[in-house]
């Protein structure tokens, strides 16, 4: 139950949002991959790709997020690659200067292993913290750049104690 009631928050956070009159767009959809170096079932660095929109909640200072993102993790207790996806949403504060804008998020979320759930959830809660940049490069183009750290579910009933931190590069669309 406080699984659909965070979905359900996140989903009336975004779709209040209004539109910015006059000023440079600032809903967004990008595309972002990079790396997660995790601490799971083993350690390492895998690769991982996400997709985000974000739009506004109050002003252009504070936003809502929502992601979805997919990892592949080589966790040395299996013979083949775990693979998780995460859909999570965060509230971002955001301090909006024309050439460049720092942000600072927190929220929370689900993280599903597709492959070698091992005795964990399949599906567990997560939560997550994250620092960024968003940079306008052109009226419709942003380049965006963050880490975000998330812990995670380690077996049911034990408290989120995998964890990962996450370093992304991609390219945002705004409208």
């Amino acid at each position: 139950m406080n699984r659909a009631r965070l979905l359900a928050s996140c989903a009336v956070m975004i779709s209040l949002t209004t539109a910015a009159r006059g000023q440079t767009p600032i809903r967004e959809f990008s595309l972002a991959v990079g790396a997660s170096q995790y601490d799971a079932s083993g350690t390492g660095t895998a690769p991982m790709g996400a997709f985000r929109y974000s739009a506004p909640i109050v002003g252009r200072w504070l936003l809502g997020d929502l992601s979805l993102s997919y990892a592949s993790l080589d966790e040395q207790f299996s013979t083949s690659n775990t693979h998780v996806g995460v859909v999570e949403g965060q509230v971002q504060a955001q301090l909006p200067f024309n050439s460049v804008r720092p942000y600072i998020g927190v929220g929370g979320g689900w993280l599903h292993y597709f492959s070698n759930a091992a005795g964990r959830p399949a599906t567990g809660q997560t939560a997550s913290g994250s620092v960024g940049l968003r940079i306008p490069v052109a009226s419709a183009l942003i380049v965006r750049g963050e880490m975000r750290l998330r812990m995670w579910e380690s077996g049911r009933n034990q408290g989120l104690h995998n964890n990962a931190a996450e370093f992304t590069a991609g390219l945002g669309f705004a409208f």
